[in-house]
């Protein structure tokens, strides 16, 4: 692989990657040992260099290219042979807690789904597109949180779903504004939107309370709260250790959960600031699911 191929995230460590991030996935690291939040932390920094692969490259070509460096070294570290920092640690996390290889390369076959993105035909290719950028992280992150079991995985597929739904709803207007739109086509005939009209320029009655976009958010959010209790009902079947060792994705899921509570009060005004929720609610939350009082 030439320099000329490597993405800027190739020079740097998985403490700069997450230092440079505001995701509502760190406020789950926190309750973690060392060990698993260095191994947490690794992936957390593959996931981020990945989507950067797309989201900076400046044309479809490179982001290909960037997205073969990427695979290239996921394909190294699991053959013990790493060259960067986070490929390094990632290494680490598979050598160390059996992280496995293939939901990785899923992510970036999902990560390459937004080089080129096109219509989704239906709402299996919204679920196809859901697991590989949100489900199979879950799914790489399991060993790491020490609760791998057949049980385990049926929740990180659900809450994976529900935790890329509660994105898409959050960043409608920003997808459309750089030219895409999660929601599948026959969703948007439904509910009578046009998909110029999630930039935020359409008519005002688009965006008026029990208009098309708040119907369409409303659909979104349906789907979330599905997934979230899909997931709520997977854990509840897990032995104490598991779900216990669960906590740090649990605390991801209430941080979710509450935007998405927040997003439903939006309903359908998309030009409103962005949904946010602040450091001393994430804290509050990963305090009460560590406690016990949130599934």
């Amino acid at each position: 692989m030439n320099a000329l191929a490597e993405p800027v995230g190739s020079q740097l460590s998985p403490a700069d990657v997450t230092a440079r991030s505001g995701s509502n996935f760190l406020a789950g690291f926190l309750c973690m040992n060392p060990a698993r939040r260095e191994g947490m932390t690794a992936l957390y920094a593959f996931c981020r260099v990945a989507d950067d692969a797309v989201d900076e490259a400046p044309d479809v070509q490179t982001g290909e290219r960037h997205l073969a460096f990427w695979r290239a070294e996921l394909a190294a570290a699991a053959a013990g042979r790493a060259r960067t920092a986070v490929g390094q640690a990632v290494q680490a996390a598979m050598q160390r807690f059996g992280v496995r290889h293939a939901p990785l390369d899923e992510l970036l076959d999902g990560m390459a789904m937004d080089l080129q993105p096109r219509p989704f035909a239906d709402e299996q290719q919204l679920h196809l597109y859901c697991h590989r950028v949100a489900s199979a992280v879950g799914l790489a992150c399991l060993p790491v949180f020490g609760a791998d079991s057949e049980g385990a995985r049926t929740f990180a597929l659900a809450l994976g779903q529900a935790l890329q739904h509660t994105n898409i709803l959050r960043d409608l207007r920003e997808d459309a504004l750089e030219g895409r739109c999660y929601v599948p086509e026959p969703w948007l005939a439904a509910d009578g939107v046009l998909r110029e009209w999630l930039r935020g320029d359409g008519p005002a009655t688009a965006y008026a309370p029990g208009g098309p976009v708040a119907k369409l958010g409303a659909r979104l959010a349906h789907k979330a709260r599905r997934e979230f209790a899909d997931a709520r009902a997977a854990l509840a079947a897990l032995p104490f250790a598991e779900r216990r060792a669960l906590v740090p994705a649990r605390i991801m899921g209430a941080v979710y959960a509450a935007l998405l509570t927040r997003l439903e009060r939006r309903g359908g005004e998309l030009r409103a600031p962005r949904v946010r929720l602040a450091k001393a609610h994430k804290l509050w939350l990963a305090l009460a699911v560590w406690l016990g009082v949130h599934a």
